[in-house]
């Protein structure tokens, strides 16, 4: 399996319920149609045992950062109505 570098575009570093998460966005060097984001904490909700993880690939930067904010929205809203705190990728 060989390694896939990626440049980093954007970084995002928000405060939420106390919880510092930390976003990315970004692309692999060998294809500049891809973007991906990865995000340092998950959240769940009262109704599911598992974590929101997102795990999407998009074909344009503008698609991968409004997926991003709405993710981080969404994180708001669940740590908002008691949900919880799930790790995520570690950088």
């Amino acid at each position: 399996m060989s390694a896939i570098i990626y440049t980093i575009l954007k970084e995002f570093f928000v405060l939420i319920h106390e919880h510092p998460v930390k976003a990315r966005i970004m692309s692999p060097v060998n294809n500049e149609n891809s973007f991906t984001f990865q995000v340092s904490l998950h959240f769940k909700n009262n109704s599911s045992a598992d974590a929101n993880i997102p795990n999407s690939t998009f074909t344009s930067y503008a698609t991968a950062e409004r997926h991003l904010l709405g993710y981080l929205e969404a994180f708001q809203n669940t740590m908002d109505l008691g949900g919880g705190i799930a790790e995520g990728t570690k950088f």
